[in-house]
């Protein structure tokens, strides 16, 4: 199962216009160079003389058309590939990346047109041979590279928005390109006008550098700072979520990039803390409601001996009851303390024979008070090597036991058996047994059914829930079943392999 606080992957939708676009825009190019090298070898063989060379327009009428309407057709064909290619997902989304697609290709396609119209009216004789080259190692490709990054800038994952990722990176590609492409033309107009390269080399190093570095920091500076709105957002809702309002979220921006996978995270780390910090109001409430009973009792037992002494007739007996209920509270509290620090520290893991154990506790339990009047069988043939705790896995199975000696009214028996890839540890004892509705129930801490509440020897509800935890601590699972002689039925499965 994924992780909730993980950045989503960006869907094959979004993907497809991408690398198809790219694609398209690198075949308009190679379409356009291949037309006028069949133009060139159209128009004959070339003539000898240089003054015919001059004079000689091979390519002129192809040029012309691809520089008016050749222009608009091809990012045109570009921008659909890109719509089509982004099938199923958002209409807005497919769109704005088909805008986009549409704009780079027509722009570099322009400034590919204006490159050939000038060639041409110098070097007639070869205009096409150049074209074409210079497609196949340059133009072709960095139209494809270009188009392609606009188009997943503009897509993004597919979010309602462009993401700030891209939002940036369109900024300053667009305010670098557009001050490069002015820097250029005041290049060109100098240089025709002046013919003096040095003197533009000198206004371009003292004006035009510093002023497209200038410009271009600002344009992402204005851009950065309206796309880490929604993380200002974030930290000041951030900033009022205190202990008593763990129920409020932060906003997620109608974007699918880093900071809405921050946001998602951000909330999904709060949804787990809002539920730890119920869960430990919950268990500290029912910890003081268990531990109020048995220390009322045990004062009132010793307040009313002292108030009234003569009315006791045994102060041993006074003293018995009143050490029973602090071995009670005892063992109470160990448990607590067992809920209360268990995973804090990594457990250790050695080889443990769970058919050793089972035979050693079912023995032990048959000389405690508790199960004198029960059978207890325990059948393990084989040995079952289980990596784990041995601390834990001997406190799981003397839950297990004491529930069934607790309800049990003649016999419990204890399993251990291999089923598989997995150690099968049962107990069952022939007692009422657990009703299918209350089997998860019994599993939440200090939940007892109503017939154990009333036996004196009744346990506090922690027993099954720390049997639970210790099993999931050991990769395993505890569940409840149907046994087909009756009675309660526990089997606790682990992998083999630990």
């Amino acid at each position: 199962m994924r992780d909730s606080s993980a950045p989503p992957a960006r869907p094959v939708w979004a993907t497809r216009p991408v690398w198809a676009s790219g694609l398209a825009a690198a075949l308009v190019v190679g379409t356009a160079v291949a037309w006028l090298q069949y133009a060139d070898r159209a128009a004959g063989p070339r003539s000898p003389w240089p003054a015919v060379h001059i004079n000689h327009d091979r390519v002129g009428p192809q040029i012309e058309q691809i520089t008016t309407w050749g222009t608009w057709a091809g990012a045109l064909y570009v921008a659909s590939v890109c719509l089509l290619a982004g099938k199923g997902g958002p209409w807005w989304v497919r769109l704005r990346g088909a805008a986009v697609a549409g704009a780079v290709t027509a722009c570099l396609y322009a400034t590919y047109g204006s490159w050939l119209v000038r060639e041409n009216e110098q070097h007639k004789v070869d205009v096409a041979e150049k074209a074409f080259r210079w497609a196949l190692v340059c133009i072709g490709p960095s139209a494809g590279l270009l188009t392609a990054a606009a188009v997943a800038a503009a897509v993004g994952r597919g979010g309602a928005r462009i993401s700030f990722r891209g939002r940036v990176a369109l900024t300053a590609a667009a305010a670098t390109g557009a001050l490069f492409l002015g820097g250029v033309h005041t290049f060109q107009t100098l240089n025709d006008a002046y013919d003096s390269l040095d003197k533009v080399y000198w206004i371009a190093l003292t004006t035009g550098v510093p002023l497209t570095a200038l410009l271009t920091g600002f344009l992402v500076h204005v851009m950065v700072a309206r796309a880490l709105r929604p993380v200002d957002a974030i930290r000041r809702e951030l900033a009022d979520i205190t202990g008593q309002s763990l129920d409020r979220r932060v906003p997620v921006p109608p974007t699918e990039d880093v900071i809405a996978d921050l946001a998602r995270t951000t909330n999904a780390t709060l949804d787990r803390v809002e539920a730890a910090a119920t869960r430990q109001r919950e268990f500290t409430a029912d910890a003081a409601h268990e531990l109020r009973s048995p220390l009322a009792s045990l004062r009132a037992q010793l307040e009313s001996a002292l108030r009234h002494p003569e009315s006791v007739d045994d102060w041993r007996q006074v003293v018995t009851e009143a050490a029973t209920d602090v071995v009670r509270l005892q063992h109470l509290a160990d448990d607590l303390l067992l809920l209360a620090g268990h995973g804090a520290a990594p457990p250790v893991r050695i080889p443990v024979d769970l058919s050793a154990l089972a035979e050693d506790l079912v023995r032990e339990h048959q000389h405690l008070p508790e199960s004198a009047a029960l059978r207890l069988r325990c059948e393990a043939p084989a040995p079952a090597v289980l990596p784990g705790n041995p601390a834990h896995l001997d406190r799981l199975l003397r839950n297990l036991l004491a529930n069934a000696c607790r309800h049990a009214r003649t016999e419990v028996t204890v399993t251990v058996t291999r089923s598989g890839p997995e150690l099968l540890l049962s107990v069952h004892d022939d007692g009422p047994g657990i009703p299918p509705a209350d089997r998860t129930r019994v599993f939440d801490r200090f939940t007892r059914l109503d017939e154990a509440r009333t036996r004196t020897t009744g346990g506090a509800g922690l027993g099954l829930p720390i049997a639970r935890d210790l099993t999931t601590s050991h990769a395993g699972t505890l569940s409840i079943e149907d046994a087909e002689t009756g009675g309660a039925l526990l089997v606790a499965r682990f992998p083999a392999g630990g």
